[in-house]
């Protein structure tokens, strides 16, 4: 899924509103059907509120390059906690990987940053094409502990191969097909 081209289409498709108010400074507009934008159509998250720059700044800043962004599953540390986020990114070109990584976002009262962040290396050498991932929940007692299982289409197949990632803090992961 890349997100970049569904938020564009997202914007594309808004419909124009005559009375509505120019857009601030900076902020996005609505492609006319001519391409050209059009600076009386607001943004599609413009509420009472007015919208949220932050978050379209960051949306817009998002690399085409990602194709998968996904929260999957809280962890705990002691005091520290945070949530597991996955991002994979589309080859560049017909014969590359994907490359996936997995990092760890950890949540304070200062709010929330990127505590660690690691490349599984071995996805972008699988011979196929990820066409999904889930993740399990953590065993009780390993709740810092990530197991993820990836369903790969072979190039030259047509079922699936389920592989499997474990991730623990200060250790080294494993990747490999599942054992089932």
């Amino acid at each position: 899924m890349l997100l970049a081209s569904t938020i564009g289409a997202a914007w594309a498709q808004a419909p124009a509103s005559p009375e509505a108010t120019p857009p601030a400074a900076g902020a996005p507009t609505v492609p006319k059907s001519d391409g050209q934008p059009d600076a009386k159509a607001p943004a599609p998250t413009e509420n009472k509120a007015g919208p949220d720059i932050k978050v379209l700044a960051a949306i817009s800043a998002l690399d085409p390059m990602i194709g998968d962004v996904q929260l999957v599953g809280p962890w705990t540390d002691g005091e520290r906690h945070g949530v597991w986020r996955t991002v994979m990114t589309q080859p560049a070109k017909e014969d590359g990987g994907n490359r996936f990584f997995v990092q760890q976002i950890e949540q304070s009262a200062e709010g929330s940053r990127v505590s660690s962040s690691v490349e599984i290396t071995e996805i972008a050498d699988v011979k196929g094409a990820v066409v999904g991932y889930r993740a399990d929940p953590p065993a009780e007692g390993q709740e810092s502990n990530l197991t993820l299982f990836f369903d790969i289409l072979p190039l030259d197949g047509e079922v699936t191969d389920t592989y499997e990632l474990f991730i623990a803090p200060n250790t080294p992961y494993r990747f490999g097909p599942a054992s089932n």
